[in-house]
């Protein structure tokens, strides 16, 4: 894990720590697929614009989920993928935040499969693709 990707995560650790539990547990997820230092830039910006102010929105902070270096194309080595998927069958997470349907996953059958995975659970686990403006837990 980098440098930045560690700090990032502890951040967010600690906001999570201080906030009270309200509404929605809400994640992020952020991917890009190669080291370099543009991406990282990229991935470093995605990953503080999803540390969005889930107090004024009432959502509870549920963490940050970051693979970088790891095409999307597969699931395998996206270790923070994996793990969000896990946390969200645990009842850990409510919605997924993440840029893009790209960013999520390149796979369509993937993307397709894993939302609907996710809605099945008891309770429900959305996805918001922001660029596409597409939410899974309103479909």
């Amino acid at each position: 894990m980098s440098e930045v990707l560690r700090l990032i995560k502890e951040a967010a650790a600690q906001k999570a720590a201080q906030e009270k539990p309200k509404g929605l547990r809400v994640a992020a997820y952020c991917r890009v697929s190669t080291d370099s230092d543009e991406q990282k830039t990229s991935y470093r910006t995605r990953s503080i614009l999803h540390g969005y102010d889930t107090a004024a929105s009432g959502w509870t902070f549920a963490g940050i989920y970051a693979d970088e270096g790891i095409t999307g194309t597969s699931r395998l080595h996206r270790d923070e993928f994996n793990q969000m998927l896990e946390d969200a069958r645990n009842g850990k997470i409510d919605l997924i935040v993440t840029k893009s349907i790209s960013r999520f996953a390149r796979n369509t059958v993937d993307t397709s499969t894993d939302a609907r995975q996710l809605k099945q659970l008891t309770p429900p686990v959305g996805i918001f693709f922001e660029k596409e403006n597409i939410n899974t837990a309103t479909m």
